[in-house]
């Protein structure tokens, strides 16, 4: 049941996300391309109080290049949807959903050169992150 309960959570995010205008989809579609065994990687983020608006729009830029990665299958970015149910976490500021195809492409993922800029240009505006991962 507890290896269960992450996917859970991350079902209920995507769909209380869907329809949001701040979701962003990797393709033109818009939908994720279908993987048989997807590796999902999930990071929410606090912001510390003294962020500007104009640093959390260029981190919001600054995920979007993480598409260009090519191990990258899907990649969701958006704040909490707008659902008022007292089971639904709201409190981060920001998601970032990427969809791997496998554990190795997450790896990969972890050591390509965009991502490292983004964690270098960008964590110390974070005054928490937590981080899920779900395989199949």
């Amino acid at each position: 049941m507890r290896r269960i309960l992450p996917f859970i959570a991350l079902v209920l995010v995507l769909a209380a996300c869907h329809g949001s205008g701040d979701i962003k989809v990797s393709n033109a579609e818009h939908e994720a391309p279908a993987l048989e065994n997807p590796f999902v990687h999930t990071v929410y983020v606090w912001f510390k109080e003294d962020v500007t608006e104009e640093q959390r729009a260029q981190m919001y830029t600054d995920t979007e290049a993480l598409r260009s990665i090519e191990v990258v299958k899907a990649l969701y970015t958006g704040k909490p949807a707008a659902t008022d149910r007292p089971i639904v976490e709201r409190s981060y500021d920001y998601a970032i959903i990427v969809h791997f195809e496998d554990l190795a492409g997450h790896d990969a993922y972890q050591q390509h050169p965009v991502h490292l800029a983004l964690l270098e240009n960008h964590s110390s505006l974070w005054e928490k992150v937590m981080i899920t991962d779900v395989e199949k």
